[in-house]
């Protein structure tokens, strides 16, 4: 084969599971497909691999085509992988609720977008929207396969407990078991950059990538990574919080309970208030006749983009930080590719060149730093993908490597 798959020991289970999961893998890139191909390419006898297909074909995820080119014998009926054999919802919740219905490639059919509300009305808000999402599988008569949730907060993965979403005041929350009795499916609740980190992998400029880290840069600031092919989430589910980097000795010995102290410089809120200060010391700005409770990280950003010199400033401040957070994550995993992706990402050319300026000479390998290809839609594909792997043995989305 033309890949590297090092020697695994496991169970029969686990042989079974991996081998499932490169079958299918290769029947979406390649399908149609033969079997007789399948047992060539990776390396499986001819009965494994009729072991394995028969139920994905009665599953619904595997087609038996029409009979492929003979190299002697008989035809062979070619394989194809059926994208529609069941469909997935996928929501990412930031400042607006973005949600998508999917096939298992990823394919979106439907998107929505609804803004976020805070505490209890906010979670019904997000069940609500969840099952209009659910009501528009009806007419594609194939059934929904489950549902893939990201939340900006440090998230315990198996009991899908939010652990402290200071956006929208939700601490312990028991999202995945609220989410579960209000649809009847099963639910799957991840970090939202966790899951930003998946849809660039699966579907964006990270695919093909071993070492990738994505940097969500909006209310909060964090950074979803993939090490060796595989998503990272740390001991304590906690990997990847860069909003909670120091940025000098300052700010040592504080208690910052809500946003990280990153965040509270270089989030949306950091933002906006730096720019009312310098406002209030009399700087000229067209933000000048803005109050404070309607001035909004959009509308500095955007005078920053207009030339406005106070914004620009405080972007430059904001590059700074940024620049901190973003060499220090360089100099400790050497990723392939950075990528900036999340609610604010539409004004990333304001940071993405500034950022590599500062790095250039500064770090041992200046990374290759680009904004998303899928902009919110990274963080949905990536709600898609944990729901499609969560619910199939086979089905996963990260390339994973023959056990044989």
């Amino acid at each position: 084969m033309d890949k590297d798959y090092p020697n695994h020991t496991g169970d029969a289970t686990l042989l079974r599971k991996v081998n499932e999961s490169a079958i299918l893998e290769l029947i979406r890139e390649r399908g149609p497909i033969s079997r007789s191909d399948l047992a060539r390419l990776l390396r499986l006898s001819p009965p494994t691999i009729t072991r394995i297909v028969n139920p994905l074909i009665e599953a619904g995820l595997v087609r038996e085509g029409s009979a492929g080119d003979s190299k002697g014998g008989r035809r062979p009926i070619m394989l194809t992988f059926n994208a529609q054999a069941s469909l997935i919802v996928g929501v990412y919740v930031g400042q607006n609720i973005v949600g998508a219905l999917a096939d298992l490639n990823g394919e979106i059919f439907e998107r929505r977008t609804l803004p976020s509300l805070p505490g209890e009305e906010g979670v019904q808000r997000l069940i609500d929207f969840i099952k209009e999402l659910c009501q528009a599988a009806a007419p594609f008569g194939v059934p929904l396969r489950g549902v893939g949730v990201g939340i900006p907060s440090i998230t315990v993965l198996e009991d899908g407990i939010i652990t402290w979403a200071p956006s929208f005041g939700w601490r312990n929350l028991p999202l995945k078991q609220r989410l579960q009795e209000a649809l009847d499916l099963p639910v799957f609740i991840e970090n939202s950059v966790n899951l930003i980190a998946l849809g660039e992998s699966w579907r964006g400029a990270g695919q093909g990538l071993r070492n990738l880290l994505c940097i969500q840069f909006g209310d909060g600031i964090g950074a979803g990574l993939i090490l060796n092919g595989q998503l990272y989430r740390g001991s304590h589910y906690a990997a990847g919080e860069v909003g909670y980097i120091i940025p000098n000795e300052r700010y040592l010995g504080q208690t910052y309970d809500g946003y990280g102290c990153l965040e509270g410089l270089a989030g949306s809120s950091g933002i906006v208030q730096r720019a009312w200060q310098r406002l209030q010391t009399g700087q000229p700005s067209i933000l000048a006749q803005t109050e404070l409770n309607s001035l909004t990280v959009e509308q500095v950003l955007a005078a920053a983009s207009a030339g406005d010199t106070l914004a620009q400033t405080v972007v430059q401040e904001t590059v700074d930080y940024l620049s901190i957070a973003v060499a220090n994550m360089a100099c400790i995993i050497d990723p392939d590719r950075i990528i900036i992706g999340g609610d604010l990402a539409e004004f990333g050319e304001l940071f993405i060149e500034p950022i590599r300026a500062r790095l250039d000479g500064l770090i041992p390998v200046t990374p290759d730093i680009r904004l998303s290809d899928l902009g919110l839609d990274a963080a949905v594909l990536g709600a898609v993908a944990t729901a499609l792997s969560q619910t199939s043995d086979g089905l996963f989305v990260q390339r994973q490597r023959i056990i044989s």
